[in-house]
Order: C-alpha cells, then structure tokens, then sequence
C-alpha cells in the first residue's frame, strides 16, 4: 500500500509512483507472447506441487482459449490458497516473506501481474486450493483512478477458507476481456496462435512428454519425443551432482533422427527448456570441441538443471539462455564437453569405418550401432534407470573394424622441365607419375 505524506517539511520530496506509469513501464519490454508464457509456466508450477510423481504427469492439463473478446487459461494444478492471495502473490514484486513453489519456474513474482496488465484491462481469477477458495475481480481502469489504493478485493460471496476441497476439484482460472489493441488483433492471427503453439510446445517438452496436457484453442500440442539409444549394447553417459542450493543431472549419447536439426545439447531449468538443439559455443562446440557437423548429427545431450528456489538456476533473466558468467555453469560445460568426448568417440570411429575402400560386411561396429538403433528410449524412460548408468560412455569398441591402411608412402619431388625432358625420352613415358616410378625402381633394383 502506497501512503502519501501530507506533510509541511520543505526537506521532505515525495517519492511515490504513479500506477499509470508503474503498469505502462511494467508490461512495456514483455511480449504477448511471453505474457501467455508466464501465465502457462505458472499453470505447470501449480500442477507440478501437486503431482505425487514428478516423472508422470498423465492427467494433468493447462487449457488455453483465445478469441477478439477474451483470454483464458484454466489448469487442474493446487490452485493458489487466499492467503497467498492475500499475503504474496498479487505483491508487485516478490516480498522477503513470499515462499516460491519448491523446484518451480517463475523467479521474480511479477510475471503473473505483468502478464494480467499485458492482455487486458477486466480481470477475474477464480482458484479452489485444499483448505480455501475465492474469487478476484480486477477492473484496471477503475483501480487506476484511486492513486493511493494498491490493494486488490475478493469477491466476499465467493470467499471460503479453513475448508476441505477434494484434491480432484483443485485449480485456478484466469478469464481476461477488454483486451488490449494488440490481444484482440493477434489473437485471430493464425500466425500469432501457430507460433505460440510451436514455442510452449518446445518450452514444455520434458513435461508433455512425461504426459502433461497443453490444450490451446482446441489444439493439444505435441511435442518431439526426445529419445536416446539403450541397450545392451549402448548406454548413454550419466553424471550428477547433488549440491545444497541446487543439482544437476546429464545424460550424453546418441539418437536415431540423423539429421543436424535435432542433434545437440538440451538444457532444461526445473524442467523448462532453456536452449535446444544447440550446437554452439555456448555448449562446448567450437569452444573445447571440434565444431559441429554432419559426422556427429547423431549425438544427443540433456542436461537437467534443479533448485528449490528458481533465483538458484544458472539461466538468464528472461529464461532464454544460460547465463554465462555464471561460475556454475561454467563448471557444469567442463563437464558437458567432457561427456560430448566420450560420445564423439564412437561416431568417429562409425566414421572411420564407413568408407569406400571397406566393404559394408567388414563395418562391424557401424551395423552393430544401427541394430541399436531400434532400441531407442525416452529420456523420462532413461531418467528411470539412471542406477543402471554410469559416468563412461558404454558401446562395442571392441567390433570397430577399420579398413586396412594403405602401407605405401607417397614421394614428391621436383625438377627442371629440361631433365624431364631427357629422361621422359629415355625411359619412353610422359606421364611423370609413371616417370617417378620406374627412376624409383630403377634405383631400387640396381643400386639396393
């Protein structure tokens, strides 16, 4: 709550914001895009707390609809309890006392108020938590008109609390209207609604494939299984540390899709996805590692980064990259490159052995990776069985068979066009390979 001062000391300068200003300077460098985005990492947070296993979220579901006229966004998550409501999380800003949801993805505590101002000015939130329920109308334009008021109000009607709500009845609803200029123009833009589908689809791969439900405008978005190769024959590479504040997990291997689309490091942060398919320096590419190319398109890294408090995550501000000065990260790359080694090992090895000059019978490891091939597992199947990995690479070494090396040594030397000339003559041969070889064996005969 914002007080103004009445009083009479000249030495006194009022400091207070103004709420127009505060709300236009709030939602000014934030997309519609990524206000949907927050608003979506918060459903998943939401639904994650109440998951009894974080590695199957089969039956949980965020619903997305968009029209001129209105936003909505509904999830079967815990639902958020007044007195969070009421204490922390409609705070602008995230205050000392506010608790973030263990392991979650939001950081700052603004996102949601950010992305309410960002989409419309008429604002109802409807939650049903374990012990309480209400519900909340913001009308932005009148609460702009009281300067002094910063409070937002239940619904008293709808406001129960020291309740039992079944588990299965939990959730919280968002409907927005009197949308803003740029809501109603790119909400029935095809384009807009195809690319926010692509992106929360990628954002949220790890949690679709564990069987989390995004649904937008009737559209229940899929995602790339993403996969590596398990068998007898070939185990990815595993290595974790379990620190204090945060800990990390990281498998390296190889995939069946061969192609430089897919291949690469993934880096999730309490399981959104940061950077994908990356291939660069910022993962060890070029820096520390050869660059990447087609002989190493099968290659897949995921690299699992957890905190209970999300401020304790390596990534930047905007969740749109690592941050790279961070010491952590810094030590965590040591490793990736380390593992990517391991894994390079073999596909140069596939490499050396496929060639022309050795026959397909004699490309013993090379068909021994493509029966593998078929054994491919999901990375939350691998994330099971990580009692069964270790920190080395495991493939068939011992059948890589390469092509016998050409034991002959190439000679080159030169001479006047004259002594060519006289020699060519002699011997009756222009080619000069052919003339370097008889004088070598001319030599080797009669003088050895």
């Amino acid at each position: 709550m914002i007080i103004q001062t009445n009083s009479t000391d000249p030495n006194i300068i009022a400091a207070n914001p103004a709420k127009g200003f505060f709300v236009s300077m709030l939602i000014k460098d934030i997309t519609l895009r990524d206000a949907i985005g927050d608003l979506v990492d918060n459903a998943v947070d939401a639904i994650k707390a109440r998951a009894e296993n974080p590695l199957d979220l089969k039956g949980y579901e965020i619903e997305i609809n968009l029209s001129k006229d209105s936003f909505s966004i509904k999830d079967n998550g815990f639902g958020m309890e007044a007195k969070v409501a009421r204490e922390t999380a409609f705070n602008f800003g995230k205050s000392d006392q506010h608790k973030l949801i263990d392991k979650s993805i939001g950081q700052f505590g603004i996102g949601m108020k950010r992305a309410f101002f960002k989409l419309g000015r008429n604002i109802k939130v409807k939650s049903v938590a374990k012990t309480s329920q209400f519900e909340l109308i913001i009308n932005v334009d009148e609460w702009l008109k009281e300067p002094e008021k910063w409070e937002f109000e239940f619904d008293s009607k709808t406001l129960k609390e020291n309740i039992e709500n079944n588990s299965s009845e939990t959730g919280l609803e968002v409907r927005i209207t009197n949308l803003s200029d740029d809501s109603k123009a790119s909400f029935i833009d095809k384009t807009f609604i195809d690319q926010l589908q692509k992106e929360i689809s990628l954002e949220h791969m790890i949690n679709i494939n564990k069987g989390l439900s995004i649904n937008i405008d009737g559209f229940n978005l899929k995602s790339n299984e993403i996969t590596l190769v398990y068998d007898d024959n070939i185990k990815p590479t595993f290595w974790e540390e379990i620190l204090k504040e945060q800990s990390v997990k990281i498998l390296a291997g190889i995939s069946v899709k061969d192609n430089g689309d897919e291949g690469g490091w993934y880096i999730f942060c309490n399981d959104r996805l940061i950077v994908a398919k990356n291939q660069q320096k910022e993962t060890g590419w070029g820096d520390g590692l050869p660059k990447y190319h087609s002989q190493y398109y099968k290659f897949r890294g995921y690299v699992f980064f957890e905190a209970l408090n999300s401020s304790n995550l390596p990534w930047n501000t905007t969740k749109t990259g690592m941050d790279m000065d961070s010491p952590y990260f810094k030590k965590i790359k040591m490793q990736m490159i380390i593992m990517t080694r391991q894994v390079m090992g073999l596909l140069d090895k596939l490499k050396d052995e496929k060639t022309k000059d050795n026959p397909e019978d004699n490309q013993t490891l090379n068909k021994a990776v493509n029966r593998s091939l078929n054994e491919t597992v999901t990375v939350v199947e691998v994330l099971k069985k990580t009692n069964n990995l270790n920190s080395t690479f495991q493939y068939p070494a011992i059948l890589f068979n390469p092509p016998k090396k050409n034991k002959s040594i190439k000679i080159s030397y030169q001479v006047t066009n004259d002594q060519f000339e006289a020699v060519s003559q002699h011997i009756g041969e222009k080619n000069p390979k052919e003339v370097g070889l008889k004088t070598f064996k001319y030599y080797s005969d009669n003088e050895l």
